[in-house]
């Protein structure tokens, strides 16, 4: 009984690496092939410009990384880690652009994703935070249980 409960936390746990590595494999690719447009996207959020160039770069390469941290099985636990920070930090931002912060609404990001709104952005974000965290606690619980 115990080996198939492993088993069933190991396969949730799987789901929710891979489900989160093919939306950084997505949304990273989606940002390098309309380069131009994620630019302009990025230049009219509310930082400055010089931050908005950094992360012109840093996003997409930080997506591959944890992508293929997500599929190695050596990292999986620090790639869900770093998902889950990484979703935070974009949900936080969707959520002080909704609450009038900024005192502008800037444009949304590239690719389908760009196709929602910021409410169903914010769900969004907070779903794939949630896969994340699912898959902490299921890696977590078939390493606690493989060592007893």
């Amino acid at each position: 009984m115990t080996q198939i409960r492993i088993n069933q936390k190991h396969t949730i746990a799987t789901i929710c690496t891979w489900l989160l590595a093919i939306v950084f494999i997505y949304t990273a690719v989606s940002k390098v092939y309309d380069w131009e447009g994620t630019r302009r996207s990025l230049y009219n959020q509310v930082f400055p410009i010089w931050f908005a160039e950094a992360l012109l770069y840093v996003i997409p390469a930080l997506e591959l990384v944890i992508a293929a941290m997500l599929l190695s099985k050596n990292t999986a636990k620090s790639g869900l880690l770093l998902s889950v920070i990484l979703m935070a930090l974009f949900t936080g931002y969707v959520g002080l652009i909704m609450t009038g912060v900024f005192g502008r609404v800037p444009c949304s990001c590239g690719g389908v994703i760009s196709s929602l709104g910021w409410g169903e952005h914010l769900v969004f974000n907070i779903v794939l935070m949630g896969i994340g965290v699912v898959g902490l606690i299921r890696i977590r619980d078939v390493r606690c249980e493989t060592r007893n």
